[in-house]
């Protein structure tokens, strides 16, 4: 019995990372030696290799085993859980990126590969308990997305974006470093759990600045405010694909290891980094939500759109209590689910575009043309903004509700007051499709043939329209994410 349970462990923990390391060497191996021979006509990975990570992640998540026992630590349990949503999530990116990269006549076998270095990271980080091999998971997703930034090689915008992401992705890099340093020399030890039972006896203030060091870069690669200024370069200068990795990866996991750190590890120095959380989040949503509306260009906006709701996620983490706890897990599956949904109609629109149009006024007159489209368009900007009763609306509520809760009155004022004017810019979006019609030339998308694109869009729009019918069964899920870490 022991045995089967060493196993099961075995398999949904660390078989993951195994099999995806050893997809990872061999699609290496394949392109080192066969991608560019010209005897076999230059091969390359694109279809084989997507449609086997997609295999590969659909068999991981019907064989994982989330069976409670006292043989289970709670915390494998929760990275258990946070490995199938990544992994459920990750199925849908693959398609919407297959569709993309294949219109695009994508030949380089890097992108593939890179593909699952983002995943292999992804998953390692979720289950590090060790500041070290935390450190390792985040430069190696670091790196991917330094090289996935400039891949479109051909663009000024993307070679720009992408070496202003690896200069500042460096400096930050080395806080993080200097922060695991002083906490070490500290403790002598970078372990989770040794560092939760030494911290609650400790006033040592070398520990405060090595907090401080892993906070500030924590904001960074979340792109909270004041260190975004990489992230609106970044999504404008890189193709929609990698835009869609950058929204999606980064966040799931570096939340994981936030709730985790900060309360189940740091609790008790909350005074801490409360103080910071709440700093961050009312910059990120004054700067995310005004910035915004001076906005021209369609994924800048969006850039600064998910600024914002770093701000909302980062109200989560203030209250530390359990109901704040759910909010903002149950904040982070919607906030996901919605961005994938967003750059699904994004890739969608480029399958049939020469040149997409990246500027607001190119949307003119679209819901002319494309009234379904538009209309589906439509509802998940509304969704964002967190329109009743779509899914971004119940999001919203839970986090703000949980603020209240804590008495945090005034900052759930202001971030409400903010909000409301930051939906101008949805709206102004909105109106262009269906109420400007200053374009000589209509936006017409067409897909004569059936994409992958479309089952994405129609299964999270078929969530964010009818979730509010039934939201119990995802804020049960956050619930028991929670309950889990007491």
């Amino acid at each position: 019995m022991n045995l089967f349970v060493l196993f099961n462990n075995f398999f949904s923990c660390n078989a993951v990372i195994f099999f995806l390391c050893v997809a990872v060497v061999g699609s290496l191996c394949f392109g080192v030696f066969f991608a560019s021979v010209k005897n076999y006509n230059f091969p390359t990975l694109l279809n084989p290799l997507l449609l086997f990570s997609f295999f590969l992640i659909l068999l991981f998540i019907f064989l994982t085993d989330f069976s409670y026992n006292k043989s289970t630590v709670n915390l494998l349990l929760f990275n258990q859980h946070f490995q199938l949503i990544f992994l459920t999530l990750s199925l849908l990116v693959i398609l919407a990126t297959r569709d993309f990269v294949g219109c695009r006549k994508f030949v380089k076998f890097e992108y593939d590969c890179l593909l699952l270095f983002v995943f292999l990271s992804a998953i390692c980080m979720c289950f590090a308990d060790d500041f070290f091999i935390f450190y390792l998971a985040i430069e190696l997703q670091s790196f991917a997305f330094y090289v996935f930034a400039t891949f479109n090689r051909n663009s000024e915008f993307s070679t720009e974006s992408g070496l202003k992401y690896f200069i500042f992705g460096a400096i930050f890099s080395c806080f993080l470093l200097l922060g695991l340093t002083v906490i070490y020399i500290s403790f002598g030890s970078l372990s989770f759990e040794f560092l939760s039972s030494l911290m609650y006896t400790s006033d040592d203030v070398f520990l405060f600045f090595g907090i401080f060091f892993i906070t500030l870069t924590i904001f960074f690669k979340i792109g909270a405010a004041p260190f975004h200024f990489w992230l609106t370069d970044v999504y404008d200068g890189a193709v929609t694909s990698v835009t869609l990795l950058f929204a999606f990866a980064p966040k799931i996991m570096l939340f994981n290891v936030i709730i985790k750190l900060f309360f189940s590890f740091f609790l008790n120095f909350n005074f801490l980094w409360t103080s910071l959380f709440l700093g961050a989040s009312l910059l990120s949503v004054f700067i995310g939500s005004l910035s915004a509306i001076y906005q021209k260009r369609l994924k800048r906006l969006f850039a600064y759109s998910t600024i914002a709701h770093t701000g909302f996620l980062l109200i989560g983490l203030v209250g530390s209590s359990l109901d704040s706890t759910t909010a903002l897990i149950f904040y982070l599956i919607v906030y996901v689910l919605m961005t994938v949904l967003l750059f699904s109609v994004l890739i969608f629109a480029f399958l049939t575009q020469t040149n997409f149009p990246a500027f607001i006024g190119n949307w003119t007159s679209f819901g002319v043309k494309n009234p379904v489209f538009a209309i589906t368009f439509a509802f998940t900007l509304l969704s964002i903004a967190g329109i009743p009763p779509l899914a971004g609306f119940f999001s919203k509520f839970f986090v703000l509700f949980s603020a209240i809760a804590q008495e945090y009155y005034l900052t759930c004022l202001f971030i409400v007051i903010i909000s409301s004017i930051g939906c101008f810019y949805y709206i102004r979006l909105i109106k262009t499709f269906f109420f400007t019609k200053t374009s000589k030339i209509n936006l017409w998308i067409s897909a004569p043939t059936r994409r992958f694109t479309e089952f994405n869009i129609a299964v999270l729009l078929f969530f964010n329209m009818f979730f509010c019918f039934y939201p119990n069964l995802l804020l049960l899920l956050s619930t028991f994410l929670t309950l889990i870490l007491v």
